[in-house]
């Protein structure tokens, strides 16, 4: 007999695996229950290779065992899908102790690695290079170049990071990376301008795009003996993190400056201020490919310097790791002032109606609650002001309306009372999405993972 363990193994490690909340009775007061039992498992067509290793896992023979392990990390994304599947399945320990293992470190090794392009191109467009590379990453790639769109260039990458093959093909092409639409949609476009300030890592493209300075002038308490310094610049270096489609971001952690030096070899690292613990967050609780950091930056003395040659920093970058749907509410349509509880949150449902305003649009009005807080020092206005964007309404077939954000929105930190509009139309390009009723109201938990990510920029100018 499968154990359960299964289960709470696989909904901790797995990305995407659906845990349902449980609608508590219709009282005043919302009751918790156990936790529901765990949807059956649906069998699912796995490669033969992948499913041998699997079963190579359980082998007595332990040389046959570490075999099927290396093999199967090698194998990576190919394998992942099986491997969960095989996971929540399995009846023997061994395989379910390294299925596991394995399983957790693919995944941490999928958030934190780029996506790698091989390919040569002779002769070809930058239309039809971009069509190879997303084909082999998997993304969305839309070219909006129009001047040179037929001219043919050459491109040859080896095991290139994606971000650095994309600004390749682009500037060979007159064309800019868009990312700042914040969805998964990379855009190529035309552009008069250019950004030459880049650095990648990992996943991640981090772009330059200004530093702000401000000088002063010490007036009083100069030493009597002379020396010292009395004339300060305190610059402020702004940047953005784009991330691969892969790897949402939920937020940052405030960026720390590991060295910069100028042309001179001088530091310009301001002194550390033992009052800034450095722990705050940017954005967090949005899920987005786009967001922003910067860096204080300290010139003494007056020097004539006008580059910094070198400047090295880290961030924590905040990782949206995985999915669970912690509550599911079935026929929303016909559910009313019903309270429902998850693991995290607790939902009173007000009603779901049609738009009277537009045809096969909805909106949907409830009070989000977060379990655990029980006073105004636990009030979290990121959690409050993004809980909207952790709704998700779907129709028969799991499509998904569209929402753009709540009509109104009142909370406190701990609970918000949300009125949020779905609708059948893709605002961005304009089409009706063919949808048939909403048939379940889900309310997803995002788990997320921080990972610390090295960056350098070089020769950035001063002002």
């Amino acid at each position: 007999m499968r154990r359960t363990v299964n289960w709470v193994i696989a909904a901790t490690l797995m990305t995407g695996v659906l845990g349902f909340g449980i609608r508590a009775e219709d009282k005043p007061v919302a009751e918790k229950v156990p936790p529901a039992t765990p949807p059956p498992v649906v069998a699912s067509k796995i490669d033969p290779v992948v499913s041998q290793l699997i079963a190579d896992l359980g082998s007595e023979d332990y040389r046959v065992r570490e075999k099927a392990g290396r093999e199967l990390a090698v194998l990576g994304e190919r394998a992942l899908p099986g491997m969960k599947s095989a996971l929540l399945a399995t009846d023997s320990p061994e395989v379910q102790r390294r299925l596991a293992v394995l399983v957790r470190k693919m995944e941490i090794d999928r958030l934190i690695s780029p996506k790698r392009i091989t390919l040569t191109v002779k002769q070809k467009t930058v239309k039809e290079t971009l069509d190879e590379i997303s084909k082999q990453s998997g993304y969305k790639i839309e070219y909006g170049g129009a001047n040179g769109a037929e001219q043919r260039h050459d491109f040859e990458f080896e095991n290139a990071p994606f971000w650095v093959a994309i600004d390749k093909v682009a500037a060979a092409s007159g064309c800019v990376v868009f990312a700042e639409s914040d969805d998964e949609t990379i855009r190529v476009y035309n552009q008069d301008s250019i950004n030459p300030y880049v650095a990648y890592s990992g996943p991640f493209r981090f772009l330059a795009t200004n530093i702000h300075s401000n000088k002063s002038v010490q007036l009083s308490g100069i030493s009597r003996r002379g020396g010292g310094n009395n004339r300060y610049e305190n610059m402020s270096l702004q940047f953005q993190i784009q991330s691969e489609p892969k790897n949402p971001m939920l937020g940052v952690t405030q960026a720390e400056i590991i060295s910069a030096i100028d042309e001179n070899g001088l530091s310009l690292v301001p002194p550390k201020d033992p009052n800034n613990r450095q722990s705050y967050y940017e954005n967090r609780g949005m899920r987005g490919h786009n967001t922003y950091g910067n860096l204080n930056l300290n010139r003494t003395g007056g020097a004539a310097v006008s580059r910094i040659k070198s400047l090295k920093a880290k961030i924590g970058i905040i990782l949206l790791s995985g999915v669970t749907a912690e509550i599911a509410i079935a026929d929303p349509l016909k559910t009313k002032a019903k309270t429902f509880v998850g693991r995290t949150t607790e939902l009173d449902f007000g009603s779901l109606v049609e738009d009277p305003n537009t045809k096969g649009a909805y909106v949907l009005e409830v009070t989000m609650k977060k379990l655990g807080t029980t006073d105004e020092n636990q009030q979290d206005y990121n959690w409050s002001n993004s809980a909207w964007s952790k709704l998700e309404l779907q129709d028969a077939a799991g499509n998904k309306y569209q929402t753009y954000g709540p009509n109104s929105i009142n909370n406190n930190g701990s609970s918000v009372q949300i009125t949020l509009p779905f609708n059948v139309s893709d605002r961005r390009t304009g089409k009706q999405l063919k949808l048939g009723p909403p048939t379940k109201l889900i309310v997803n938990e995002w788990l997320s993972v921080t990972h610390e990510v090295t960056f350098e920029f070089k020769d950035l100018p001063l002002p």
